[in-house]
């Protein structure tokens, strides 16, 4: 009987470890998936910086919004023209789209990324390798997501401006 029961349990843990195996393999493969696709898209895009054809210190204001709203340590990279991908602001002329994105370190570093204009409307992304829902942190969440929703407004009301920089950018 015993044995019976030493049998069924590695039976079982084995099944166990392929199920685990395979949702991580799937996680990786849904993640890369989204990557790529996100590194694609920001391949047409343009990193927005303070010059002025994109405005008055257009890249520092949202910066600066953004500390002062949600999170003072809140980081972002620099602006890179040559790997698009990786810049805070970045104006996507081809759908008319905006992506703004930066980290917060008190967050276990998590990774937030916004896009002004997706199928759903709701375009607030998060990414973290896990976070504890303390009272605290959800706070910050809660502005961060308040943000957001201020952000896709304020720039969808101003998307004039978005036309404006896009017919700019084809002229120069």
């Amino acid at each position: 009987m015993a044995h019976e029961e030493d049998y069924t349990r590695k039976i079982l843990n084995k099944i166990r470890t392929i199920e685990e195996s395979a949702k991580e393999k799937n996680k990786k493969t849904v993640l890369k998936e989204e990557e790529e696709r996100q590194v694609s898209t920001a391949a047409d895009g343009i990193a927005i910086t303070d010059e002025p054809m994109f405005g008055q210190n257009t890249l520092t204001n949202q910066i600066e919004q953004f500390r002062a709203s949600v999170e003072s340590g809140a980081q972002f990279s620099k602006p890179n023209k040559e790997n698009v991908s990786e810049s805070p602001l970045i104006f996507m002329p081809n759908e008319n789209n905006l992506i703004f994105s930066g980290t917060i370190p008190c967050l276990n570093n998590l990774k937030f990324q916004f896009k002004l204009r997706t199928q759903t409307g709701e375009g607030c992304f998060l990414s973290t390798n896990g976070l504890d829902l303390s009272e605290k942190n959800l706070g910050i969440l809660y502005k961060l997501y308040g943000f957001f929703k201020n952000w896709q407004e304020e720039w969808n009301k101003e998307s004039s401006t978005l036309e404006q920089m896009a017919i700019h950018l084809k002229e120069s």
